[in-house]
Formats: structure tokens, C-alpha cells, sequence
């Protein structure tokens, strides 16, 4: 028998997880083995040995970005792909989803039988680019053409993402050495590579910037 891609689902609407569940299960060579409701419920099920072939990911959810989520999973689990899958297509999503690793970018008015293909393209080794938003792209990259520089980001570790989601969430550096179980000292290691990557001096600054960053959401 042949064997059947495994997909995780990663949003932060119940409705959604469902709808998709059910429409993907209709393909016999397709089982969801996972559904997760934001980036680190994501990272904590693949920490414990979930493995998934294909995740489909959002890109707002209530804490860290899926953006940000699918540059963690580049990094330490590279055989899983992502495709993103999200009602946004300005371009800088795109262009920062693909940037971080994101083998395929979709609008979620996706027809069911197009999805299941775009499924079985990219488990092949397939890219697949939303030809709705293919402009943005090219608007994109001319506009870096111009300017003469690129849109690189300092990019964040799994633990600062932590600290930068209690940080965001209003607590004290002592507080979040006790929701993570860490020491003051490494909280503050912490945030010195927070303020030092998003180029601040200050945890007021510091939130405003990762924000407009949308690196988290105060959805």
C-alpha cells in the first residue's frame, strides 16, 4: 500500500482545522497526524517527536508569527516542508515566508482538489507560488533592486521568541525567568540579543518594534 503523507495543520481557528482536516482526509494518500494552535504548540509537538511530511501553517496566530514558526522548523527539523496557507498576501509576507524556508504559499480560497495537488507537488520536492500573488514578488524584488539592499532581518532563537512573547505580554524580567524556568541572568542575556537584534535600547522599544515586526500578535 502506498504510504500516505502525513500533514500537520498549524491555525488558530477551530473552524478552520476541522474544515481542512475533513477535505484533506477525502485524498486516501493524505492523514492529518496533527493539529496545533500556534507556533509553539507547533515546535512543542515536534519536539516530542511528532513528523510530519507537510505542514500547512498561518501566518497571524496568537503568539508567535508562522513566519517566524517556519524559520524555527527550517532550522532544526529541514526535511519537513511548510506551506503557508493564510487569508494575506501583502507582499512582505510573501516575501519573508519564502525567506524563511516555506516551500509554497497559498491563499486559503483554494480550491480542495488544487490544494491536494499543491500537497503531492511539494512532497515531491515542488515549490508552488499562489499565482494571485506572484506579482507582489516581482514588485518586491524590483523595489530591493532599487533600493540596493535586500530585506534581511536579524532573525530570533526558539528561547528569545519565548521571552519576546512574555515580554509583549507585559511581564518583568522575573516574572519570565519563572515562566520559563530560567535563571534572572539568562533572561537578561536574553533580552540584551532582543534589544541588540531589533537595534533598541529599551523593553518599551523593543515591543513597538517586534510588533511591527510581526513577529507576535496581540490578537
Amino acid at each position: 500500500m502506498k504510504k500516505k503523507i502525513k500533514v500537520m495543520i498549524v491555525d488558530d481557528h477551530v473552524i478552520v482545522q476541522e474544515g481542512l482536516k475533513q477535505l484533506l482526509e477525502l485524498d486516501d494518500e493524505i492523514e492529518v497526524v496533527e493539529i496545533a494552535n500556534s507556533g509553539f504548540e507547533c515546535m512543542h509537538l515536534l519536539e516530542k517527536n511528532a513528523n510530519p511530511d507537510i505542514i500547512l501553517m498561518d501566518i497571524k496566530m496568537k503568539d508567535i508569527s508562522g513566519i517566524e514558526t517556519t524559520r524555527l522548523i527550517s532550522r532544526k527539523h529541514p526535511n519537513i516542508k511548510v506551506i503557508m496557507l493564510t487569508i494575506y498576501t501583502d507582499d512582505q509576507y510573501v516575501t519573508d515566508a519564502i525567506n524563511a524556508g516555506a516551500r509554497g504559499f497559498v491563499t486559503k480560497d483554494v480550491k480542495r482538489d488544487e490544494l491536494i495537488n499543491i500537497i503531492h507537488h511539494v512532497m515531491k520536492d515542488g515549490s508552488f507560488l499562489d499565482p494571485k500573488i506572484t506579482k507582489c514578488i516581482v514588485d518586491q524584488v524590483k523595489r530591493g533592486a532599487r533600493s540596493g539592499r535586500g530585506t534581511e532581518k536579524s532573525y530570533f532563537t526558539y528561547r528569545e521568541l519565548e521571552v519576546i512573547k512574555a515580554l509583549v505580554a507585559g511581564h518583568k524580567d522575573d516574572e519570565i525567568a519563572g515562566l520559563l524556568h530560567l535563571s534572572k541572568h539568562t533572561i537578561r542575556s536574553h533580552m540584551k540579543n532582543i534589544f541588540r537584534k531589533t537595534g533598541v535600547t529599551s523593553r518599551s522599544q523593543a515591543i513597538t518594534k517586534v510588533i511591527n515586526m510581526k513577529i507576535v500578535s496581540l490578537e
